[in-house]
């Protein structure tokens, strides 16, 4: 019995030895490199495609003009869809912002999030058809769950594939048939969008444009959400008869700190937004596509916001347009096309919006 054992773990060591040499041998073919490169490229290749399925928008598909249920309150529209359960939600659209649902509509909406990258998220509901609003396109249809007030936000990616015209005379918010063909009006007001790209390919679809103030060139992003919180010394110097929380327009602070020390006959607010104590200034005149606007309140942004920002976007901005400054347009941004149009739209009895004219332009 003894005997036998041994002879046969003497057996198996010969094995053992002869499989390592075979195995030795193999992998010294050049056959088994070029299979295993193979593999991995392939691999590579569809985590690759995965990614870009993921990440990059599709298109919005429509056939017809959508009007989307719409709130407009302050110069921002929020759209309010009804869910197939009754319940609405109200949800702050924002081409400046990031796409998100608040635990409290999830909760009221009887929704399920899962876990995702390490962060509950969730998709939309299911609507009303008369009161519908599109996910977003391409493969990014999960939120990211929030504490938070508030129903959401409906930001850049949301919009990404998609011709959307903000029609602030009218408060309503509109999703165009593509493609899309801007009328005759709407191509002498063109202004060419700048959008994030890597490798050819666009990442990030966060508005770039530019406007002139005070005689300077300043590149924007183009903000429909952005949000002041007037302090009531605020209200009592705007007086408009607006309510408190509001649309407005950044400007980053050294060009405000500039422009404030060049132009001290400009209005100035100090701590005019009271959730964040930042100052507020009035600037005359805004050239916007060729036609002059004014005046528009800007709220001042420390240097670090823009960086932070300017990461997202083709190129460094150091303000940003809002609701309080587009009000005086009906603004569609076509998103494929990376092109804004900017029609003249007063509200009634506002002779505000006015064509560019050598005396209308803004001295240095």
């Amino acid at each position: 019995m003894v005997v036998t054992r041994r002879i046969r773990k003497q057996e198996r060591g010969g094995s053992l030895t002869e499989c390592l040499a075979e195995l030795l041998l193999f992998v010294k073919k050049p056959r088994f490199w070029l299979r295993w490169l193979l593999i991995l490229g392939l691999s590579g290749g569809a985590a690759l495609l995965g990614f870009i399925w993921w990440w990059l928008p599709g298109t919005h598909r429509t056939g017809r003009i959508i009007t989307l249920p719409t709130r407009y309150d302050g110069d921002r529209f929020y759209v309010e869809p009804i869910t197939s359960l009754g319940i609405k939600l109200s949800l702050l659209t924002d081409t400046g912002g990031g796409l998100f649902l608040t635990q409290g509509a999830v909760e009221r909406c009887g929704l399920s999030p899962n876990r995702l990258l390490g962060q509950k998220r969730v998709r939309l509901p299911r609507f009303r058809f008369d009161a519908w609003i599109p996910e977003p396109t391409g493969g990014e249809h999960w939120f990211p769950v929030v504490d938070g007030e508030g129903d959401g936000m409906l930001g850049q990616r949301w919009f990404a594939g998609g011709v959307w015209t903000f029609d602030y005379a009218n408060h309503k918010l509109i999703l165009q048939p593509q493609p899309f063909v801007p009328t005759q009006a709407m191509r002498q007001h063109t202004v060419e969008l700048g959008f994030r790209k890597e490798w050819g390919m666009r990442t990030a679809n966060h508005p770039h444009f530019a406007v002139r103030i005070d005689g300077e060139t300043v590149d924007c992003l183009l903000d429909t959400g952005a949000t002041v919180w007037l302090s009531p010394e605020a209200l009592m110097m705007v007086d408009d008869s607006g309510p408190s929380e509001r649309a407005t327009s950044f400007l980053a602070a050294n060009l405000y700190d500039r422009w404030q020390k060049a132009h001290p006959q400009w209005r100035v607010i100090e701590k005019g937004c009271q959730r964040t104590g930042a100052s507020m200034i009035e600037i005359p005149v805004v050239e916007v596509s060729q036609t002059a606007i004014g005046p528009v309140w800007f709220t001042r942004r420390e240097e670090g916001n823009f960086i932070w920002m300017s990461s997202f976007m083709d190129k460094p901005i150091r303000a940003s347009l809002g609701g309080n400054a587009l009000r005086n347009f009906c603004v569609t941004i076509d998103y494929p096309g990376a092109k804004a149009y900017f029609e003249k739209a007063p509200a009634p009895g506002d002779t505000r919006t006015k064509p560019v004219s050598s005396e209308a332009q803004p001295s240095k």
